[in-house]
């Protein structure tokens, strides 16, 4: 976990600088408002963009793992109820042994 998180933060961390450090150096670039305006709105987009396809990314990734464990849950489940109708079996079968022993003598 820690290391997913680790790289979630610097997938973050990434981004958020890139945009910043985009945003900082169109401001001081030399244009006008308007152009700057429409290059801020251009690499916004652009990063928005980039941050949702990581998200949807991730997402998916999560799923197929959710889906994974859902799946091993499932036979450790089925698993357990097997070997607990085979004990609770058993012990039924020897009851009635014992039953039948004590009851014969």
């Amino acid at each position: 976990m820690t290391t997913s998180s680790s790289f979630g933060k610097f997938v973050l961390g990434a981004l958020l600088g890139g945009a910043v450090g985009g945003v900082i150096g169109m401001l001081l670039a030399p244009r006008s408002g308007a152009e700057t305006r429409e290059l801020i709105r251009e690499e916004f987009d652009n990063r928005y963009r980039e941050s949702a396809d990581a998200l949807r990314e991730k997402s998916d990734v999560l799923k197929e793992k959710a889906a994974a464990f859902r799946e091993k849950m499932s036979e450790i489940s089925t698993d357990l109820e097997e070997t607990g109708r085979r004990t609770v079996s058993r012990f039924t079968e020897a009851a009635g042994k014992n039953s039948s022993e004590t009851t014969s003598s």
